[in-house]
């Protein structure tokens, strides 16, 4: 199964990506604590995550994916290829190679007040629509980063709400 990994820019895609390498065992305990204090050496401790696939250097300084990274992990039911891809809007183009090899699409929104709506009218929608026109019909939504809100069932509520619309348009 190619899952691609799409949404607006800081939604969290490349540390929700490394998360679901790390629970399904994909990365070793080893390889996680290298990262991490490569990651913490270099200031940026909450990217260790996000550095399983972003592995370029100016990905890592500017903490932005540029390309599509690829990942393998196992579920008991697939072969799961995670496709990350960038979420700023200059990198549209990395981000349709991903989609163009999809089966089925993680979309990450970010539930943080303002960072939603500002994505919701910038790339969440458009990355819905442009999967959708490259035949990718299944959509997975993960809101992301409800930390922020203090896991409160409104601000879930809220991001649902607005998505609905676009998901079945």
């Amino acid at each position: 199964l190619n899952l691609v990994v799409v949404g607006h820019v800081d939604a969290g895609k490349s540390t929700l990506s490394g998360r679901l390498l790390v629970e399904s065992g994909a990365v070793s305990a080893q390889a996680m604590s290298r990262l991490q204090r490569e990651a913490a050496q270099a200031g940026k401790a909450s990217f260790a995550l996000a550095w399983l696939l972003d592995d370029d250097s100016a990905e890592r300084a500017r903490g932005l994916t540029v390309d599509v990274a690829r990942a393998q992990l196992r579920t008991l039911s697939y072969d799961v290829t995670l496709l990350d891809t960038p979420g700023h809007r200059d990198f549209v183009p990395a981000m349709l190679t991903g989609a163009a090899q999809a089966d089925a699409a993680l979309l990450v929104a970010n539930a943080s007040p303002g960072e939603f709506e500002t994505g919701l009218g910038a790339q969440t929608r458009e990355h819905v629509i442009l999967c959708r026109s490259l035949g990718v019909s299944h959509c997975l939504v993960a809101v992301n980063q409800m930390d922020k809100v203090g896991y409160a069932a409104d601000a879930f509520e809220r991001v649902r709400a607005a998505l609905a619309p676009v998901l079945a348009e």
